[in-house]
């Protein structure tokens, strides 16, 4: 039954594309932006987190803020409201899974490795599909440990 539900909140969090907000890696990025701009505790926190309204608006008040999507997000931000962002990734409570972006990146472990090819990326959708075996084929490759407590509760 366990199994049943882990495979269900992967498939759920899979078909994340119905956001609040139609936002587009590809062209974040072909503009320059890296990770950790938006993602800015990465490197340093358990998670990458996605970026308040705040920081998107520390650009968009002034780029493109006449297109409808950056029109919504202003009004996310006049009305002191966060985007209801839909997780694209993320374990299933049920799985005791304690990931930490942080050690990864440490590691030097790119970001494709574990979210793919975001450059294309027009839509905010899982690209990768993470599982014990995904995870363990990466540690063997790395040289990580392999222990159960290393990534589980």
């Amino acid at each position: 039954m366990h199994r049943l539900l882990w495979v269900l909140s992967l498939a759920a969090a899979a078909s994340a594309s119905d956001q609040p907000i139609a936002y587009s890696h590809k062209q974040h990025i072909a503009l320059g932006l890296a990770c950790l701009d938006c993602h800015s505790s990465a490197d340093t926190g358990a998670a990458a987190t996605i970026p308040s309204v705040r920081k998107c608006m520390l650009c968009h008040a002034k780029v493109a803020a006449a297109k409808p999507e950056i029109k919504k997000l202003a009004a996310y931000a006049a009305s002191k409201r966060e985007v209801p962002w839909q997780r694209v990734y993320g374990f299933p409570g049920e799985a005791l899974v304690k990931f930490r972006h942080a050690p990864h990146f440490r590691a030097r472990i790119e970001c494709a490795t574990c979210h793919g090819d975001m450059t294309q990326a027009t839509t905010a959708d899982r690209l990768v599909n993470h599982n014990m075996g995904t995870c363990l084929r990466c540690h063997r490759q790395y040289r990580a440990s392999e222990d159960c407590a290393a990534c589980h509760y």
